[in-house]
């Protein structure tokens, strides 16, 4: 079987690509050249040229490929993409494309970001092809994203008030991946994948203070404010408006579920907040470890 991992140079895509290769799985990454690839320490032989806009590139990647991980950054072409992608894999003979997008996908959805995935996991469906959507909650990695103000200042910013998220462990999201891309029996299936807890982001800080050592607090934030910051950070308009549209539905479309995901599908619990905390601690500024 030869897999086509697509966002391999992302975060989720980085985590898939690893452990594909701890299963000695057969696989390939598509990447816009050689050098955006190197971080991934792969034989050239295994990274093929291709470019989302481009079909006709997209249809060389594919070729003697059976099943895609497909994961298009946020981006106002975003269906297009999957689009172009459907239709290349449609020619290249591709069975099955395992499709990341978001949990609770909805087309009701007030963010731009959620939307476009509920639109392209309804094309994914009508496609015809074989198909697994994989729809996880937000990261615990995403953290990494806080450390410059943790480190400066303590604190960390965000517009999700007091709204409990069952965040996930990132490397859980893409073992369940792996497993849809290298096993039978998640065909028409949808993986809704969350951590094992809903925490609001004031215990998170909490969480973060008991790992670190340090006082580490939570300071909420008006959507406009953020948007604002993350426009100082040098994210574009589109972008900048994008995550903060997305941060605010957060609140607004209960994100606090729980799934078993993946348990089922790995056979083991996901990994915690407070797991994860410690690992992060080692990257906050003043923690000490035994």
């Amino acid at each position: 079987m030869t897999i086509l991992v697509m966002g391999a140079t992302g975060n989720t895509g980085s985590a898939i690509v690893n452990q594909l290769k701890e299963k000695q799985a057969d696989f390939s990454v598509m990447a816009t050249t050689h050098e955006a690839a190197t971080k991934l320490n792969l034989e050239n032989e295994r990274i093929r040229i291709g470019d989302f806009n481009d079909v006709s590139s997209l249809i060389a990647a594919f070729k003697d490929t059976q099943r895609i991980y497909l994961l298009t950054p946020i981006h106002p072409f975003a269906v297009t993409w999957v689009n172009n992608v459907i239709e290349a894999a449609k020619q290249a003979g591709v069975k099955h494309i395992v499709k990341q997008s978001g949990l609770k996908a909805s087309l009701d959805a007030t963010s731009e970001v959620i939307r476009n995935h509920a639109y392209t996991d309804n094309l994914i469906k009508q496609s015809g092809l074989d198909y697994t959507l994989i729809q996880p909650n937000s990261f615990f990695q995403n953290f990494y994203a806080n450390l410059p103000s943790i480190n400066a200042e303590g604190r960390f910013y965000s517009s999700l008030g007091d709204a409990a998220l069952s965040l996930v462990d990132i490397n859980d999201v893409a073992a369940v991946a792996v497993a849809a891309l290298t096993e039978s029996g998640h065909e028409g299936k949808t993986h809704h994948i969350t951590g094992s807890e809903a925490l609001t982001s004031s215990e998170h800080a909490e969480l973060l203070s008991d790992a670190s050592g340090n006082e580490i607090t939570y300071i909420d934030l008006p959507e406009a404010a953020l948007v604002g910051a993350l426009k100082g950070m040098g994210l574009d308009s589109w972008l900048a408006d994008a995550l903060g549209g997305m941060i605010t539905w957060f609140t607004q479309g209960d994100y606090s579920l729980t799934t078993n995901t993946v348990e089922e599908v790995t056979g083991r619990k996901p990994r915690t907040f407070a797991e994860f905390a410690q690992e992060l601690s080692y990257s906050i500024e003043g923690t000490k470890h035994d």
